[in-house]
């Protein structure tokens, strides 16, 4: 069974959809993540976020693996060729070359497969074009919604955790906003929800309420 979660940065995708993964004893792939470790690489190897040849040439080298357990992993959540990068990939300052090389035609395209693959079994899967491009067939979508200022207030909770300081809501301002518009503006797989969807308003809900909400419409069998 799959579940797609779709929805803008800092939506809730995350939060709720590890939620769902761990109470129904499924796998959790955030195809994001995808996109932030060839940002993170091309990075390290000094490509530009528009030079396209270099960039397809790269992903066709390199091996990106994503831990797909529920639970809050102990080890890497992202790895590229073994290298763990998961701090790199979760930095706001990555995120004007993460926007520019999400919208790229070529990278998305080869990421889909790779996606796919790591979807094996009952998964729940999150993005922003997962119930349109890469499981269309999915037996269940949502489509989850918020402000803008009430996911970089998530954002800046998410990041202060994990990280242990404070990350100004400028910073956080400039990377919602700059996802926002590659979601949206880009030709290949803008961000919408797919036909079928189910709606979740996440405004002013507590994590508690949009995960019961979530159970409560998911097919009964």
């Amino acid at each position: 069974m799959i579940i797609a979660i779709d929805g803008p940065a800092g939506s809730g995708k995350t939060t709720i959809g590890r939620m769902v993964a761990e109470a129904l004893g499924f796998a959790l792939v955030d195809t994001g993540l995808f996109y932030r470790a060839v940002t993170v690489e091309a990075r390290r190897r000094g490509i530009a976020a528009d030079d396209v040849s270099a960039l397809t040439l790269m992903i066709g080298a390199i091996r990106i693996e994503v831990n797909t357990s529920a639970v809050v992993p102990s080890g890497a959540l992202l790895s590229v060729d073994g290298r763990d990068v998961s701090r790199q990939a979760h930095d706001p300052a990555i995120a004007a070359d993460l926007s520019r090389i999400a919208q790229l035609p070529a990278v998305r395209q080869l990421l889909v497969e790779p996606q796919r693959r790591s979807a094996r079994g009952d998964a729940v899967v999150l993005g922003r074009d997962i119930g349109t491009v890469i499981f269309p067939d999915a037996d269940v979508k949502y489509f989850f919604t918020a402000p803008a200022a009430e996911r970089v207030a998530r954002r800046r909770r998410e990041l202060d955790q994990a990280r242990g300081t404070a990350t100004s809501d400028a910073v956080l301002e400039q990377e919602i906003g700059a996802r926002d518009r590659a979601d949206q503006e880009r030709d290949i797989a803008p961000l919408r929800a797919a036909s079928d969807a189910i709606i979740v308003a996440t405004e002013g809900k507590s994590v508690r309420q949009v995960f019961d909400e979530v159970m409560a419409r998911l097919p009964k069998h």
